[in-house]
């Protein structure tokens, strides 16, 4: 039998504060407040902010770790030993004085966030003696629902002289894991008055049917429903006789919970609550009045349905004939829904599935078509490329329905083994592919948030994309290994330069070869200012490159631009403020939260990536200078990104740690991406969930040659690339010549620009001669950028410099 009692309920017509026998000194007193902050939301902590409780005083008994609310629950905060201590409880005018032979009911809910040895200690003190009455009970661990502990203690006449008690936590655990308790519950009780004793619930054909036990003869009872267990109630019926009553209007598919009260004189304490669902197998109907409308680079999209069952919405997307219709998002809990990644140049065909709350899928809608007004090159995302499938797609492999099936040789997946990051290097001593790549077992007691206890292995492949192999598994042996967010700067002296965060330390090592052996150069140091709370930033998620002058050039975590002109280990210049500050990425985009970018240079420009981690998606800027950053229009990638030759799409619940390979101009070849399939709190040691690296192919950019001496200007009439020739593509017999396009990225992305006169040949490729009428070049701009297509209908997409070399 479910033991949670509600004892006092919201009305359907408002607030109606009932009498009742049992006086609540700690927690659940519906319809009002919590009391003293039982359910510890008063004030809402986010993930490990530990903010304090207004009623709670918390202390760390043997320890040092912040401890404090988190997300509604008291944690230890990892402390071997941690206290949580109420007020007196003396704040109720009906309790003010305690009486021998008085019960008190309690009970709480209590978990550890991952496997150990945890107990929680629950009691009253009244005076200087404290009466335990939960004596280090095991609480469960991990993926484990909360346990609830309950009993009674009667006041004796000792506690009666010494006052009114106040309550206190003991949280134990070991292997500094947090122990939560979710809420917490003590009345006094007087049985005089008491509800129900005992509630039931079936499902009949026309919704729940209700039994309760029997009371007094002349008693009325009122009913309570609702969609929580311990708040929100709603009274959905009242006066009622005898000891049975049908709720018909219900949704199927959603979990009610009821609870009874019994009117004589006055409203007795609530019954047990009862929990309940009847579940359907017949479909709800399909959407209607769906409706795209295309913006720059996203289409939006919206719909209608009259029918209150309904959980969520699926979204497919076709081609422009509305052939080819595949799921590109599900979870949809509103009535539109904005594609962050549309197929540009086309219209986008789309189609919507209702499902309903007991899991029915609707007949798919009727379809709406739209078109982004930028054209396919204009976005980082229109370069992705479908993944290449080494063998065969499997689903027999760990993860969410989402994630499969896929391809476990591409990139980095084994189920023994969490990889999180890296970046591919082709090794000119043995042309293969490298990765110095982070990884922990999956079976780790942490799950996921094992990652600070990380070490960096050695793997390498015959192809980009995989399969890689572990051939080290520790890449260097400082440190045995240890580290996280690995990255590789090639230096001009052939050297690797590697990027390691060792004891949350900054550290560089280097090897004259991806195979090691690895020297360790020492800490990074950076000049800031020590008061600074957020300075660990300088240190962490580092991406760099040599630059030509032999400087070193990072990015840091949020996206401030750093640099040293006294080699690897600094001290290093912090000479931006953070990528939200940068006035050239849309509001809407402007002030995420940004980390993990990728930073590279390709002989035209420099390169950045940065994912917004709260908002699952990636931006694309680039800057002449590495220092000044220009965004691009549209997303790098999100989750749903990952697609494979055959069309078969997963949808991944996070990608992070972007990074790329480079060719010998420079040029990406390949993303990375860090993918897991659920929320990183939800990755157990042991269970069916992971992360893996993922190895994408790109569009690459075309070689593109700026032939004019001085700079392109808005007013410049004529302009003269040329567009380099090599393996795969053949400039004077490849390109589609009507569809270039060569301008600023503001016109060329969105079909403008100037238009091609006439072709050279060159013996390295072909020479295009632009009209520069519609160039659009303004003093913001400083490359040019070129959009067309072959004849096979592929992108092609390439930048120059505006003038050139003298």
């Amino acid at each position: 039998m479910n033991l949670i009692k509600v004892v006092s309920i919201f009305s359907l017509f408002g607030f109606a504060v009932c009498a009742k026998a049992d006086i609540v000194l700690i927690g659940s007193d519906l319809p009002n407040e919590s009391v003293l902050d039982g359910d510890f939301r008063t004030i809402m902590s986010g993930w490990r902010q530990f903010r304090q409780s207004p009623h709670w005083t918390s202390k760390a008994v043997i320890g040092d770790m912040k401890l404090g609310l988190a997300e509604g629950r008291i944690s230890s905060g990892g402390n071997l030993v941690a206290t949580y201590e109420s007020p007196t409880l003396d704040h109720n005018a009906s309790y003010a004085k305690v009486s021998a032979g008085d019960v008190l009911a309690w009970r709480f809910a209590a978990k550890a966030e991952y496997p150990c040895d945890a107990t929680v200690s629950f009691g009253l003190v009244f005076g200087d003696t404290e009466r335990v009455l939960a004596d280090q009970v095991k609480v469960p661990t991990a993926a484990t629902e909360p346990k609830v502990f309950e009993g009674t203690y009667t006041v004796s006449e000792e506690d009666s002289r010494l006052g009114v008690p106040f309550a206190r936590f003991m949280l134990r655990s070991d292997h500094n894991i947090n122990v939560y308790v979710d809420w917490v519950d003590l009345k006094v009780l007087r049985s005089e008055t008491a509800g129900p004793r005992e509630l039931d619930g079936v499902v009949n054909d026309d919704g729940i049917s209700l039994k309760w036990s029997k009371g007094p003869s002349d008693a009325r009872y009122t009913i309570y429903r609702s969609n929580h267990p311990r708040k929100s109630y709603e009274k959905i019926a009242q006066g009622v006789k005898g000891y049975a009553w049908d709720d018909a209007a219900i949704t199927n598919g959603i979990t009610y919970y009821y609870t009874v009260t019994q009117m004589t004189d006055e409203e007795s304490a609530a019954s047990p609550v009862v929990k309940i669902r009847k579940v359907d197998t017949d479909p709800p109907q399909a959407p209607s009045d769906v409706d795209a409308v295309g913006e720059a680079w996203v289409i939006n999209l919206k719909w209608q349905i009259n029918d209150k069952d309904i959980a969520s919405y699926n979204i497919l997307r076709g081609d422009a004939e509305g052939n080819h219709l595949t799921r590109i998002a599900s979870g949809i809990t509103r009535q539109r829904y904005e594609d962050m990644l549309p197929i540009k140049g086309i219209q986008n065909t789309y189609a919507v599935e209702a499902v309903d709350y007991s899991g029915n899928v609707s007949p798919v809608s009727e379809t709406a078509s739209a078109i982004v007004k930028a054209v396919r090159g204009a976005s980082f995302s229109d370069l992705l490329l479908p993944m290449p499938i080494h063998k065969e797609l499997s689903s027999d492999l760990w993860g969410a329905e989402g994630v499969l099936p896929r391809d476990p040789d591409n990139g980095v997946e084994d189920p023994d083994w969490t990889y999180w990051g890296g970046k591919v290097i082709r090794d000119p001593g043995d042309m293969k592919y490298h990765i110095l790549v982070t990884r922990w077992p999956e079976g780790a007691r942490k799950g996921h948030w094992e990652w600070p206890f990380s070490r960096v292995a050695h793997v390498v492949a015959d192809d980009p994309t995989g399969p890689y192999k572990v051939v080290d598994d520790i890449a260097y042996e400082f440190h045995d290994g240890l580290g996280h967010n690995p990255n590789i700067i090639a230096l001009h002296d052939r050297r690797f330069a590697l990027y390691s965060l060792i004891d949350w330390k900054a550290c560089f090592l280097t090897s004259t070869s991806m195979n090691g052996p690895w020297m360790f150069e020492g800490e990074l140091t950076v000049e800031h200012d020590e008061s600074d709370p957020r300075a660990y930033r300088y240190f962490r998620n580092l991406s760099g490159v040599q630059c030509g002058d032999g400087s070193i050039l990072m990015v840091t975590k949020a996206g401030a631009m750093m640099r040293s002109e006294n080699g690897l280990l600094g001290p290093y210049k912090v000479l931006t403020n953070t990528v939200d500050e940068n006035a050239t990425i849309p509001e809407q985009y402007r002030k995420s939260n940004y980390e993990d970018p990728a930073l590279w240079y390709d002989g035209v420009q420099y390169h950045m990536l940065i994912n917004a981690f709260l908002d699952y998606r990636a931006i694309y800027l680039r800057s002449p200078d590495g220092v000044n950053w220009k965004y691009e229009d549209g997303l790098a990638y999100t989750p749903t990104c990952t697609v494979y030759e055959d069309g078969t799409r997963t949808f991944w619940y996070k990608v992070e740690r972007p990074n790329v390979l480079q060719d010998e101009h420079g040029r990406a070849t390949h993303l990375s991406l860090a993918a897991i399939d659920v929320k990183k709190a939800d990755d157990y040691g042991n269970d069916n969930h992971s992360a893996k690296h993922l190895v994408i192919p790109l569009v690459v950019y075309r070689r593109v040659s700026m032939l004019n001496t001085t700079p392109v200007k808005q007013n410049t009439l004529q302009i003269k690339v040329l567009i380099h020739s090599e393996d795969g593509f053949n400039a004077s017999q490849d390109l589609d010549l009507d569809s270039l396009r060569l301008g600023a990225s503001e016109a060329v992305n969105y079909g403008r620009g100037a238009r091609l006169v006439s072709t050279d040949p060159h013996r390295d490729g072909l020479v295009l001669t632009f009209d520069g009428t519609a160039n659009g070049i303004t003093a913001k701009n400083f490359v040019c950028k070129l959009i067309g297509k072959t004849k096979r209908g592929e992108l092609v997409v390439g930048y120059s410099k505006l003038a050139a070399p003298q």
